[in-house]
């Protein structure tokens, strides 16, 4: 049976969607490692599962071409560390 998992990035906000199955995730979540429960998601889903942070995230705060990296956030301006800035939220 597939279990449809939502994991929200910690940095923009972005909500993402990953199908695994419901016995690989049990066998995650009792102590399974990620490349081993989940052999047929990619790297950067694994990540997500692992870490929460998307790839385009990821890629951004461990880039070595950008020093002051600032992720995108969404349209209100709502930073989920820094909270809501646009009073029109």
């Amino acid at each position: 049976m597939k279990k449809n998992l939502a994991v929200i990035c910690p940095f923009c906000g972005t909500i993402n969607y990953i199908q695994v199955e419901e016995s690989d995730y049990n066998d995650y979540v009792n102590g399974k490692l990620a490349q081993d429960a989940f052999p047929y998601l990619s790297s950067d889903e694994r990540e997500l599962l692992i870490s929460g942070v998307c790839s385009s995230c990821w890629k951004g705060l461990f880039s070595e071409e950008e020093e002051d990296y600032e992720p995108d956030v969404n349209e209100c301006g709502y930073n989920p560390y820094m909270g809501c800035y646009d009073f029109d939220c």
